[in-house]
């Protein structure tokens, strides 16, 4: 090649290298946002994105874009409907009430949320080809004024991207006549957890910074959607919830004198009241796992053995029983800081049984009293956190006099407190417990005709705690979660992680591990805080697909508590009439064998079934139709667990094909009649 042809091909080159390359023509289409992993349309119609909601609510809907080449310059706008029936168009979005969001998947890990779960509050730059196809999702998410007037809403959504054409999707936004009551009036108990340790590592900022508390406020801010009001404060450090430091800390005078530190806790709880909104409790961490020194008639008094063999299971528990042993001896864990030179060191106080113990807990539980009284939140106080590991009758006396009567919070495999509200002597017969997340003894009600539940309305807070990181799954689950719940004998769901997503990386760069997993002397294996609802964004955390079927699903158990609650008073039922009160009734069974259906699709077998019990839906399930005479396979047998995986498969998909939108338009619409009969 000659030296006048080469140049000509190097100048042709640049030329290329400066123009995007031109992405294969869009594929847009909408899905449903509780099946982030739905392909098109078989028959290939076009059709528009339906949301059903009510006032004072947020709903979503959503879009899958796919091409078969990379996707760049993604971008997405929301224009009102020229023509709308009745002028009732959309806001133009994004917007004040209109939210667009960019879903795409989770990447750089193993057991990681499926399907387009992380929503991205601005594009990417690309999307890559994954197996046949680039795929993404856009998201419209619509705040309804609470004296927005009912009736559909229209706009129209525009999608494009580098070197593809523009799609236009229809967008509907029915709106029921209802007033969702606001988020500090919700009775559906959702917990759900902050991690501050899980931000700093995410993003490499120094723990308390300013970007850092930045950071705090906004997995607040997303967190609240789903009514949560908890806020732990751990004053151990190395606890199970993964925390390096306490932080509440210790300052140790130049007499060797230590004195409470509250300047962290203080600053946590200004960024939590200005994001979270609703402050239900304040719990003060300072019991973990490894202060047990019994356990149901086994005292942990001498030193653990070592001789399982080195990576078996048993091996892995033995080593952690003699990691607790070895740092219960020394005492309580915390953070003290040198007054002189400010130096931050992991220190020790003496055991709770000690006789020591009372110079230093009696004053911090006044002093820390004393602020929570300043800020409205001493009645929230709270002690945590207890697990199947629990203080003896000794320290919890102790820290029972010492804190002046703080109840205390559970998270344990067991029930303590069923039909035995707070105040109770459900820890040792010693102490309150006024709040617990259980795995154990949870009770569900299947056929409405055979056995209702009302669990929101039961007087002891009891919460289903989901282990192993099912709600980490199909966002269906996540959203028929809170109402499987509160139908059966649980007020909600606890035990839920915020920003506890997988931080720790290994050598390859893979997200592998929660933060934790750090401290193996607090785990707490199937306990573990497994389950997590927002994600790492490239500033900041983000929401997920999940964290907003979460938020509708509790939306519509608001709805469906107001219909209840009226049907079980007696003088508002006379006031709704028997058609209206025939309808409600009608309606609210159908939802709920709907949901049930989800999980079980043999109608025949659900007729069967009234109230269960299990450590899951499925369990349950299965020991219901046991006792009503169906034959089936041992639980764990192969031929179970392949009927389970088949039914987990047909369950959603049904759900999402059948009219679910329909059953919750109907839902708030009853809401709203049910309103103004009511004169409410």
């Amino acid at each position: 090649m000659n030296l006048g042809l080469r140049c000509l091909v190097r100048i042709f080159g640049a030329v290329m290298a400066a123009f995007p390359a031109v992405a294969a023509d869009l594929t847009v289409f909408p899905y449903p946002v509780l099946d982030v992993a739905r392909g098109a349309p078989a028959d290939g119609a076009a059709r528009p994105v339906l949301i059903v909601g009510c006032r004072n609510g947020t709903f979503s809907g959503a879009v899958a874009v796919e091409s078969a080449e990379p996707i760049r310059g993604l971008r997405a706008s929301l224009q009102p409907a020229s023509a709308a029936p009745g002028g009732r168009s959309l806001p133009a979005g994004p917007g004040e009430r209109v939210t667009l969001r960019y879903a795409v998947p989770w990447s750089g890990g193993e057991g990681l949320p499926p399907g387009l779960d992380v929503l991205l509050e601005s594009p990417p730059e690309e999307i890559g080809v994954a197996g046949k196809s680039a795929r993404a999702g856009v998201w419209v998410t619509i705040a309804a004024p609470a004296d927005l007037p009912p009736g559909s809403y229209f706009g129209t959504l525009r999608v494009a991207a580098e070197g593809a054409a523009e799609r236009a999707v229809p967008v509907e936004f029915r709106v029921a006549d209802w007033a969702l009551p606001p988020p500090a009036q919700w009775r559906t108990w959702i917990e759900m957890m902050q991690s501050p340790d899980t931000l700093a590592l995410e993003y490499g900022v120094e723990p308390w910074s300013e970007r850092h508390w930045d950071l705090i406020g906004r997995s607040f801010r997303l967190m609240s959607v789903s009514g949560t009001g908890t806020v732990y404060a751990p004053v151990l450090r190395q606890t199970n919830q993964g925390n390096e430091h306490g932080m509440i800390r210790f300052v140790r005078a130049r007499d060797g004198a230590l004195r409470p530190d509250f300047t962290i806790l203080e600053c946590y709880l200004d960024v939590a009241q200005r994001n979270l909104g609703r402050i239900q409790q304040v719990v003060i961490y300072l019991w973990d796992a490894y202060l047990a020194t019994e356990h149901r008639g086994r005292r942990f008094d001498e030193e653990p053995k070592v001789t399982a063999p080195e990576g078996s299971y048993e091996h892995s528990n033995q080593l952690r029983a003699w990691r607790q042993w070895k740092l219960r001896a020394g005492g309580v864990m915390v953070t003290i800081v040198d007054a002189a030179t400010g130096t931050v060191e992991e220190g020790w106080l003496p055991p709770y049984s000690d006789e020591r113990s009372g110079e230093i807990w009696t004053p911090f539980f006044a002093e820390l009293r004393e602020r929570m009284r300043r800020r409205g939140l001493e009645d929230a106080l709270r002690l945590g956190t207890i697990t199947d590991l629990e203080p003896s009758k000794q320290d919890a006396a102790f820290l029972q006099q010492a804190s002046g009567g703080i109840p205390w919070v559970a998270h344990s495999h067991y029930c303590r407190i069923a039909g035995a509200p707070h105040p109770n002597k459900a820890l040792g017969g010693v102490a309150s417990v006024a709040y617990e997340a259980h795995a154990y003894g949870l009770i569900y009600n299947v056929n409405p005709e055979l056995s209702r539940g009302t669990g929101w309305r039961l007087p002891a807070l009891s919460a289903y705690l989901c282990r192993f990181g099912l709600l980490n799954g199909h966002p269906l689950r996540v959203r028929q979660m809170p109402e499987v719940n509160i139908t059966g004998r649980q007020r909600g769901v606890g035990r839920l992680g915020g920003d506890f997503w997988n931080v720790i990386r290994d050598a390859r760069g893979r997200r592998r591990g929660q933060v934790f997993e750090r401290y193996p002397h607090n785990h707490w294996r199937g306990l573990n805080i497994n389950n997590w609802f927002l994600a790492p964004g490239p500033d900041g955390p983000v929401a997920t697909a999940r964290l907003e079927n979460l938020r509708e699903g509790v939306q519509e158990c608001e709805a469906r508590i107001f219909l209840e609650e009226a049907l079980l008073d007696e003088a508002a039922r006379a006031r709704l009439g028997g058609e209206l009160a025939g309808r409600i009734r009608a309606a609210l069974d159908e939802r709920h064998l709907a949901m049930w259906r989800s999980y079980w699709p043999d109608d025949e077998q659900l007729k069967l079934l009234g109230r269960i019990e299990g450590r899951s839906m499925h369990e349950a399930i299965w020991g219901g139709l046991g006792k009503a005479g169906v034959k089936l396979p041992d639980f764990w047998d192969g031929a179970a667990r392949a009927l389970r995986d088949r039914y987990e498969r047909e369950g959603p998909q049904w759900f999402a094909q059948s009219d679910w939108q329909g059953r919750a338009a109907a839902l708030f619409q009853l809401a709203g009649e049910a309103q103004r009969r009511l004169g409410r």
